[in-house]
């Protein structure tokens, strides 16, 4: 959710030095989280991590982004590339 696994994972590849000492040891389950829109994540957090940072690893981080990469090449390369008009 806020600083679980997937966060965590990007920062320790990208940029490790970020991560607060003793976010392995930082899990926070936060089930129930219907008024999370309207209140905020104070009511559920007191550290501000809502989530597993024990389960992150820097090779996750490279994976994620390695996936989000490809995945969104098909449409970075249409939102970049001159417009031409449709067949008709």
């Amino acid at each position: 959710m806020h600083a679980g696994e997937i966060e965590a994972s990007i920062l320790l590849h990208t940029h490790p030095e970020i991560l607060r000492p003793g976010y392995e040891t930082s899990d926070h389950t936060a089930d129930d989280r219907r008024h999370l829109l309207t209140t905020g994540m104070a009511p559920y957090t007191d550290s501000g991590v809502i989530g597993r940072p024990s389960l992150a690893s820097a090779e996750k981080g490279k994976e994620l982004l390695t996936t989000l990469t490809d995945s969104f090449a098909a449409y970075f390369s249409l939102l970049t590339s001159p417009s031409s008009p449709p067949d008709l």
